[in-house]
């Protein structure tokens, strides 16, 4: 690997493990009723077990590794169940530069 090579790609990694802690801040807290990205770990809870015992469903057509969109009747609940966070979506859509509408 050039000296370039280590340079970019440091750079590309500072600014990815930057941006992180960035979207959970400003994406705030779900709140009931509303889309939700459910962040769960690689072990233990499952998603789907953390959105069930949120009392909601898994909306979109992407399935991560350790997060799901869903909406949440109950977003303290999924947090109780196991989830790192629970984050409001429409933030983070604004974040990603969504500008279209919402169902």
């Amino acid at each position: 690997m050039r000296p370039s090579d280590a340079v970019l790609l440091g750079l590309t990694l500072l600014v990815t493990a930057a941006t992180v802690p960035v979207s959970l801040v400003m994406a705030g807290p779900a709140a009931s009723g509303r889309p939700a990205l459910v962040v769960v770990p690689p072990w233990g809870a499952r998603a789907a077990q953390v959105i069930a015992a949120g009392q909601g469903y898994e909306i979109g057509p992407y399935v991560a590794p350790i997060a799901r969109f869903a909406v949440l009747q109950n977003p303290h609940a999924a947090r109780a169940a196991g989830a790192w966070a629970v984050l409001d979506a429409e933030a983070l859509l604004t974040l990603c530069g969504f500008e279209g509408t919402l169902p």
